[in-house]
């Protein structure tokens, strides 16, 4: 798989309009960057990443939007 040096960012293709940033994620050659719209990024590897996607899928952080729109 070819990676281009710089990174492409992906966010999220719905936002919510009253929130002033987003997180988005990006492939390097080998780890997965994350950061919010609003400041720097930082890197994790493309399985931590799989594990974090795979517990928000499972409802690990819903308590986090508690009290959000």
């Amino acid at each position: 798989m070819s990676v281009p040096a710089v990174p492409r960012w992906r966010r999220p293709s719905e936002l919510d309009p009253t929130v002033p940033d987003a997180v988005e994620v990006a492939l390097d050659e080998h780890r997965v960057l994350i950061r919010s719209s609003l400041g720097p990024s930082v890197r994790t590897t493309p399985g931590a990443f799989g594990d974090f996607v795979r517990a928000v899928k499972r409802g690990e952080y819903d308590d986090l939007l508690d009290g959000v729109g």
